[in-house]
């Protein structure tokens, strides 16, 4: 690529990449010769793409059709054998692009080599593959780390390390339970070093400009294995101070630095940043970054299992109308969280609706690891840092419905499954499934048979692919089948509608809460989404929904709605996909 290209890259985007950069440094004294280095760094990084990568970057990039993901374990599916079978499997199903968990930095040759031969398999496939980079932390066993302990005093400045313990304890609180807080003492060098609370990865010190750059020429140097989207995982961690709180202000100008890198090096790759902050803070994430920037729309998925758990669809609504990411940025819809899912809720819809946030967020983690009175669900949560766990189908209650041979429960916990995926393929954006969402995979506890796995939760939510099980998909009556199935058809509906992403959600009055409603409108073309969040049938007012000469066709069964009906009744967790038709 040649310079002009840079530069003409480069133009619409410096003046917020600048006032991102002074916002976050200029505390610490930088000089314009320093952003002048950093977009120095990143020209090199953009003269280095192989031929073959820079051909991709003048196409329209892929992930402007959204196509539907699925987030995989990158330890998984390694042979082609197993690729292709994997592979054959998502292609049935609609889904265009993979996305890795737990990919090792490859900071070695062989590593690198190994990742690029991954993608190569899934790219054979005819698959989009994203991988994650953890931009907040390292491993202890990172170069970086390994120098640092050797008493490299340039590498220690790259992390959070503090020599006098009082200091230590004013950003996490030592304890009994927790003799150094977060906060790991090494002995070689007699300095704490601050650890992720959940990694365990020492965190690196944005407030060092230095670490930004290395971490953006890292960021390029994973991007030329061949990958085709980068999610920047624990952004929520990439700045702190002694005062707690869930996102500072710093972080979004970072996440909006690193997105900027993204679109001069490689515009063609899709930046995915992932916090788990609440719906506000990921509304400014989403307007602080350029146009086309991917973000985890974890708030979403929080409101609709709350809204299950509570049979009230209010505080869905409320983040919807008032907190709806910016229309510019590509939102990505999960339905669980490869981390464990962390109440985050908005506190103050919360108090709105009579709750005190504390006593709700704790209603939620015994309701979804099944000690709350009514509940259906089965999961499990780590109580210090308020994460719950567990697949999507367990979740729903399917695995309580099958031990307890209970067919009327079975077919509602089915019902909840197709209910929150309804709602995610319904919403603007990219739906990401979890791996064995397709197939109602439950809980697995067989992680702690092995040694290596035993602590750590997330591998209840990641069951072992069983071709078996996947091969159900094709047998009538079964659960797999109906899942599958159903789902197919989702994303065929969804893919077939060349206007299904454009326009804003809007929502819509229909005088009961326990049914969600919104529209989505651009031109003529309107469409119109209704969810019943209950066990019980519903009804909800049609007349502020379209006019009487006006009719829906329900885009799944082919169902006909009149407009001059002045209600209409929802069955238990039934949803509607409607085109209004003139």
């Amino acid at each position: 690529m040649g310079g002009s290209e840079f530069l003409r890259r480069l133009q619409p985007l410096k003046a917020d990449m600048e006032a991102a950069y002074f916002r976050v440094y200029q505390p610490f004294h930088v000089r314009e010769e320093d952003f002048d280095a950093l977009l120095a760094l990143l020209d090199e990084q953009a003269q280095k793409r192989t031929l073959n990568l820079q051909r991709t970057d003048r196409q329209t990039p892929w992930f402007k059709q959204e196509p539907a993901g699925m987030r995989l374990v990158y330890s998984d599916a390694q042979t082609p054998a197993q690729v292709h079978a994997r592979a054959q499997e998502l292609k049935e199903l609609g889904v265009g692009w993979v996305l890795f968990s737990d990919v090792p930095y490859p900071y070695t040759e062989s590593l690198r080599q190994t990742l690029r031969q991954r993608i190569g398999l899934w790219h054979k496939e005819g698959l989009a593959v994203g991988v994650d980079l953890d931009v907040a932390s390292t491993p202890a066993e990172d170069p970086w780390a390994l120098e640092a302990i050797q008493g490299n005093s340039a590498m220690q400045q790259r992390y959070w390390m503090i020599s006098d313990p009082k200091l230590a304890s004013l950003f996490s609180p030592f304890s009994k339970e927790k003799e150094n807080g977060d906060f790991l003492w090494l002995e070689e060098i007699q300095q704490y070093v601050y650890c992720h609370p959940q990694t365990g990865g020492w965190l690196l010190d944005y407030k060092n400009p230095q670490v930004l750059a290395l971490m953006l020429e890292r960021f390029c140097e994973l991007v030329s294995s061949g990958a085709d989207a980068v999610e920047l995982k624990h952004l929520d961690s990439m700045w702190k101070e002694c005062k707690a709180q869930r996102l500072y202000p710093q972080v979004p100008d970072l996440f909006a630095l690193f997105a900027a890198a993204g679109k001069l090096v490689c515009p063609e790759v899709l930046v995915l940043g992932h916090s788990e902050a609440g719906a506000k803070d990921l509304q400014i994430l989403s307007q602080r970054a350029p146009a086309a920037t991917g973000l985890i729309d974890a708030a979403s998925m929080i409101n609709g299992w709350n809204s299950l758990a509570t049979r009230d669809t209010k505080m869905l609504q409320g983040d919807l109308v008032f907190h709806a990411l910016n229309s510019s940025a590509i939102a990505v819809h999960p339905l669980g969280a490869d981390q464990g899912v962390v109440w985050n809720f908005n506190a103050e819809a919360a108090r709105m609706r009579g709750w005190d946030p504390d006593c709700h967020r704790q209603f939620l983690m015994d309701f979804y690891t099944g000690q709350a009175l009514g509940s259906f669900a089965e999961g499990e949560s780590d109580r210090e840092s308020g994460r719950c766990y567990g697949t999507l189908a367990s979740w729903a209650g399917c695995g309580r419905a099958l031990d307890g041979h209970e067919p009327y429960e079975l077919e509602n916990s089915c019902r909840r499954i197709l209910l929150v995926q309804g709602l995610s393929l319904a919403l603007r954006g990219m739906p990401l499934l979890q791996d064995g969402d397709e197939l109602g995979a439950l809980n697995d506890a067989s992680f702690r048979l092995d040694p290596k796995k035993e602590g750590d939760r997330r591998w209840l939510q990641r069951p072992v692919f069983l071709d078996d099980q996947a091969q159900r998909r094709y047998q009538p009556l079964t659960v797999e089948y109906r899942i599958f199935q159903s789902l197919k058809t989702m994303l065929q509906v969804r893919s077939a509608d060349p206007d299904w992403n454009e326009g804003q959600e809007q929502v819509a009055d229909v005088g009961n809460d326990a049914v969600f409603a919104f529209v989505r409108a651009v031109g003529q073309h309107r469409l119109l989404f209704l969810f019943n969040f209950t066990e019980s049938p519903q009804y909800c007012s049609l007349t502020s929904l379209f006019n009487k000469e006006e009719q829906a066709r329900e885009l799944l069964t082919g169902r006909r709605i009149c407009g001059s009906q002045e209600s209409l009744g929802l069955k238990a967790y039934e949803f509607l996909w409607l085109i209004v038709e003139a």
